[in-house]
Parts: C-alpha cells; sequence; structure tokens
C-alpha cells in the first residue's frame, strides 16, 4: 500500500523558513556552480548536464552528468574514479519504478538506462572553483579512461 506523510518537524519548518529569506542567493549560488561545469565540460562531447529549455530558469539543486550511450561511461567507474580522489559524488536517481509497489507496470527502459551512466555532481555552496576543477578533472579523467579501455579491446 502507498502512503504519504507530509508532515515536517518544527526544526524542519524553521530551516525552511530561513532558507527561504534568502533564496535567491542560494538558487544563484547553486546556478554559478552549474554554469562553472556546463562550461568546462561542453567542449567535451558525450556528457550533458541539466537542461534549461528556453523561457525557464531552473533552480540547479543538484547537477547531473549524464554520458552518451556510445560513451561506455557507468555509473560505477565513475563512483569508484570520485572516491579515490576523495570527492563526494552521488549516484544518479534510480527511478522510482523500481519500487515494489509498482512491479505490475511497464518497465521504464529509459529511467533505467539514464540512472546506469548518469551521476550527481557535488554543488554544496562553499564549493571552492579548485574543487570544483578537481571534479571536472576526476570526470574528465574517467571518460577518457573508458575511451582508451574501449580502444584497447577494439584494437585486440
Amino acid at each position: 500500500m502507498v502512503g504519504f506523510k507530509y508532515k515536517i518537524s518544527n526544526v524542519q519548518a524553521a530551516i525552511g523558513c530561513a532558507q527561504m529569506e534568502r533564496i535567491e542567493e542560494l538558487v544563484e549560488r547553486k546556478r554559478e556552480i552549474l554554469n562553472y561545469y556546463r562550461d568546462q565540460l561542453e567542449p567535451h562531447p558525450g556528457v550533458s548536464l541539466n537542461p534549461e529549455p528556453e523561457g525557464t530558469r531552473i533552480g540547479a539543486w543538484m547537477p547531473n552528468a549524464v554520458f552518451d550511450p556510445d560513451a561506455g561511461v557507468v555509473m560505477e567507474n565513475l563512483q569508484r574514479s570520485f572516491a579515490e580522489n576523495n570527492i563526494d559524488a552521488r549516484v544518479f536517481f534510480h527511478p522510482l519504478s523500481k519500487l515494489s509497489m509498482f512491479d505490475d507496470q511497464p518497465e521504464n527502459k529509459l529511467a533505467y538506462d539514464i540512472a546506469s551512466r548518469a551521476i550527481n555532481l557535488p554543488s554544496y555552496h562553499d564549493l571552492t572553483e579548485d574543487e570544483q576543477q578537481r571534479v571536472v578533472s576526476t570526470l574528465l579523467e574517467a571518460m577518457q579512461s573508458t575511451r582508451s579501455m574501449d580502444t584497447k579491446v577494439g584494437a585486440e
């Protein structure tokens, strides 16, 4: 049975109210971080970040790096690279349709596919440019490593 509990505690409500008082500042900082990642990664084919359709303004809460299927990059390898470099990157969101309550629904192949080749990049407000560059470098090294392995396998 699916159930929902929308109640929050007094402490959560107080934190939420305090954040709403500075929402523009918080969103602007998140957008700066996303735009830094976008600027650094845009020249590299095979990876895309959160789309922002014309006429919209996203909050950029969590920068998502999604790799093209033919890039050969998988989440587990990315996680390992980030962990080796002491960078806290989070797994991409697993589809809710994987929950047991949705077993009788058709499989959502697109959502499963994206989750297997994507990762959420660090974006806390105090992230420095040097730290962001470390994230970008680690991501690009992981992509290059995957391509090198594909080239070696193809040559054999």
